[in-house]
């Protein structure tokens, strides 16, 4: 079994929720576990912020291979899961990401939590491409699982040879396929007590607090009351129980009020998590 890269891992940390966007957002917000992905690290300033972050925070740096495919099907009228099976040579922008990937892990590794695969190809292509990072970088980034397009082989490959694997294919899925997938990898987990799993795309809620694994996930959704504010909800324990009637959101101009908001929100999911793990859900606190 190879130890994933990222000198900040903790593994008796479970579980964790990592807030995802763009570097600054993210730092704005003073949320303590925070995903940055690659392609949003395009400039000095970003690279600033992110060298800022891995002194204050607990870091997951994504590839940015989500958002090349996403780009991808949509400049050639591809599903998601098809853009994401192609191999990295049929993919616009792959070599350029794949270079700026290399620069940043190598620098950031050992202050990173962990780094996540460039995950681009199917189940016969992603090995080759991860042991393609592991020989130019010397890095062992966490391999990506897809569900729907790698098969259940796979599955037991990876948690195999890996302390850590991130899981996917959660995003766009259907609550109740999503609800069904996150369950089986919680089930199938069992047999490898020490795996860590990491949901890619998943916002932590009831359902996921009655799992019993070991791991983390990230989610883009506590910006969701400045992107959709009739979809701003309240939360009792992860499990919505009220929307904010129109006379609560805030008027033109109160963004940054909204931002506070959002960002205190999402910093008490956490504790949220970490008083449950103590006092009422035992099962989240096993290392």
């Amino acid at each position: 079994m190879k130890a994933t890269s990222g000198g900040t891992f903790d593994p008796s940390a479970s579980p964790l929720y990592f807030i995802a966007s763009n570097p600054e957002a993210v730092e704005e917000s003073q949320h303590p576990h925070v995903l940055v992905a690659v392609n949003e690290l395009n400039g000095q300033r970003q690279m600033d912020v992110l060298d800022r972050l891995c002194d204050t925070r607990t870091v997951l740096l994504d590839s940015g291979i989500f958002n090349l495919a996403m780009g991808h099907a949509k400049a050639h009228g591809l599903s998601m899961d098809t853009a994401l099976s192609l191999h990295p040579t049929e993919v616009d922008g792959f070599d350029a990401l794949r270079d700026r990937y290399y620069r940043i892990v190598t620098e950031y590794a050992d202050r990173l939590w962990g780094v996540i695969e460039l995950d681009q190809g199917g189940a016969k292509v992603k090995p080759e491409t991860r042991a393609m990072i592991e020989k130019d970088t010397g890095i062992v980034p966490m391999p990506v699982y897809h569900p729907l397009n790698d098969g259940w082989d796979y599955f037991d490959t990876l948690a195999q040879g890996y302390d850590r694997i991130c899981f996917g294919n959660l995003v766009k899925a259907a609550p109740p396929t999503r609800l069904r997938l996150m369950h089986t990898a919680a089930e199938r987990a069992r047999a490898y007590p020490y795996l860590w799993t990491h949901f890619l795309g998943v916002h932590p809620n009831e359902n996921w607090l009655g799992m019993n694994y070991r791991g983390s996930c990230d989610s883009s959704s506590w910006l969701t009351a400045l992107r959709w504010m009739p979809s701003w909800k309240a939360w009792t324990m992860l499990k919505m129980n009220a929307h904010f009637p129109p006379d609560m959101w805030y008027a033109a101009g109160g963004v940054s009020k909204g931002e506070d908001v959002t960002a205190a929100t999402a910093r008490f999911t956490q504790v949220t998590i970490d008083a449950l793990k103590e006092d009422t859900h035992p099962w989240l606190a096993r290392s």
